[in-house]
């Protein structure tokens, strides 16, 4: 979409996602946090579920990186129902290999093990991310 054409909300949570990108680059999680945040309250009210999905992603990053791995297992789960519901499934192979992550990082072995065989087998229906 061409920068001339965005609503105010679109810019702004356009914004937000490259400012909570940008904080996680930085291993600034929390800072991340509240961008991303910013970014799906925006998403939601503009009814743009690719941006909501993005912010999600980000959401889970963000408490990744804060050691909050249900909050991040949590919000990568809502990353891949708005996959479902608009049929766009990039990116999820990424999801559930993150996922079996956090179960790993949470010594949660069995759960772990059913996310990374789902991450296989989404990598050899789809491809590297």
């Amino acid at each position: 979409m061409e920068e001339e054409e965005m609503t105010t909300d679109q810019s702004q949570c356009r914004d937000a996602l490259r400012a909570g990108k940008r904080f996680l680059k930085e291993g600034n999680g929390s800072a991340a946090m509240v961008r991303f945040e910013k970014a799906l309250m925006l998403s939601k009210a503009i009814g743009e579920k690719v941006q909501e999905r993005r912010a999600t992603r980000g959401l889970a990053a963000s408490a990744r990186l804060q050691g909050q791995y249900r909050m991040a297992i949590k919000h990568l789960e809502r990353v891949l129902e708005i996959s479902q519901q608009i049929r766009e499934y990039t990116g999820d192979a990424d999801a559930y290999g993150t996922i079996a992550d956090c179960y790993t990082d949470l010594d949660e072995f069995e759960k772990a093990a059913a996310y990374y065989d789902k991450y296989i087998q989404s990598m050899n229906k789809d491809g590297p991310v």
